[in-house]
């Protein structure tokens, strides 16, 4: 079983465990180490139960990605397909080349368009996917773009702006995505607390040696920092 970084049995979630390779390894390590990739709303509650312990100064990858097409609104779904293996794979070496990856037509968009669609008769906490309310930079607070916060951090939307603050959300800017076809895949950073925990959708650092971040049930659930 591979050797995972633990950083604390959180009550309530499991053990957060940790990884420091590129994404596309970092996703065979949590897998081997019997762990799945952290969500947003994971690595949230990991943050305010530790008390900023997890996350302070680290951000990490999420399960969470953003989907472009040509001219159209940026779409963030909480189930990327950059967690597909042959996906990720895919993405990280066309990162490495210093490209983000697209795929060969808009028929992924399409489909995550139509299901946020579906997803708008939903409460917020209860979507899977959001079409985005610009394709530029937007800031979430309490006032603007709320619905965004509650979709992507569930039942910790509220706790975690509290903690936090607003939150900054980057795209990959428009004149980026209206130069290529398919459908243009980005995964989300949860940027670290001391970076007032920005969602950023416009990396392209699948090859670099960030922080993975996973969850593992644990017998114990009890907080060890």
């Amino acid at each position: 079983m591979t050797k995972l970084l633990v950083l604390a049995d959180v009550k309530g979630l499991g053990e957060v465990v940790e990884s420091d390779k590129y994404f596309y390894i970092a996703l065979q390590e949590l897998k081997s180490g019997r762990a799945r990739l952290i969500t947003p709303r994971e690595e949230a509650y990991a943050r305010l139960n530790t008390k900023g312990s997890i996350g302070g100064s680290d951000g990490t990858w999420t399960t969470a990605g953003f989907e472009y097409a040509k001219e159209q609104s940026p779409i963030l779904n909480l189930n990327s397909r950059l967690t597909d293996p042959s996906l990720a794979k895919l993405a990280t070496e066309a990162n490495r080349e210093g490209n983000y990856f697209s795929t060969e037509s808009i028929r992924e968009y399409e489909q995550s368009l139509k299901q946020a669609e579906k997803d708008k008769n939903k409460e917020p906490a209860k979507r899977n996917t959001i079409v985005l309310p610009s394709r530029n930079e937007f800031r979430i607070t309490d006032k603007e773009n709320w619905e965004v916060l509650e979709t992507v951090l569930k039942d910790q939307a509220k706790p975690y702006f509290e903690f936090n603050g607003p939150i900054v959300v980057y795209p990959v800017p428009p004149e980026t995505i209206d130069t290529q076809e398919g459908t243009l895949l980005t995964q989300l950073w949860f940027g670290s607390l001391d970076d007032r925990s920005y969602f950023s959708g416009v990396s392209r650092n699948l090859d670099y040696g960030n922080w993975v971040r996973g969850v593992r049930d644990s017998a114990e659930g009890t907080v060890l920092i």
